[in-house]
């Protein structure tokens, strides 16, 4: 029950903010503000107690997030520069991307996002991990 409720509050806030081509960081206002709504149940309403937000993770956490995703087999191969490899082939190729604060953290799994927010993907489970793994896709097509 815990590991579905702590998807609600990762996945419903972002969705809509992991959806659009904007790289700026999402607020909990945005997509309805589920985050905010039920922060309390897990210890906490403000943003000590919150989960971080995939949409307002940077280039950097992105990138390595994605080639998590990736080497752990946790999204689709889909082909092209749209598909999950092209994406992570694109934006590591950008300029200082891997050089970027969160880089090395999202290749070992760890989502951090402003305000010293974290999570580890290691502590999700089955589709959870895919589902937070395509929100990850989605941020890190914004920035490219």
């Amino acid at each position: 029950m815990k590991t579905i409720l702590a998807a609600a509050l990762i996945l419903a806030p972002t969705l809509a903010s992991a959806q659009t081509a904007d790289p700026a960081p999402a607020t909990a206002e945005r997509g309805g503000g589920l985050l905010g709504q039920m922060g309390g149940l897990l210890g906490g309403g403000g943003a000590a107690g919150a989960l971080p937000r995939i949409g307002s993770i940077g280039a950097g956490n992105a990138a390595g997030l994605l080639g998590y995703c990736v080497k752990n087999r946790l999204l689709g191969t889909g082909g092209g520069t749209s598909g999950a490899a092209g994406v992570l082939g694109r934006l590591t190729g950008q300029k200082d991307v891997q050089s970027q604060p969160g880089y090395a953290a999202g290749q070992a799994g760890q989502v951090q996002a402003p305000g010293g927010q974290a999570l580890s993907l290691d502590g999700l489970r089955g589709q959870v991990k895919n589902q937070v793994c395509n929100l990850v896709l989605n941020r890190a097509k914004a920035f490219l």
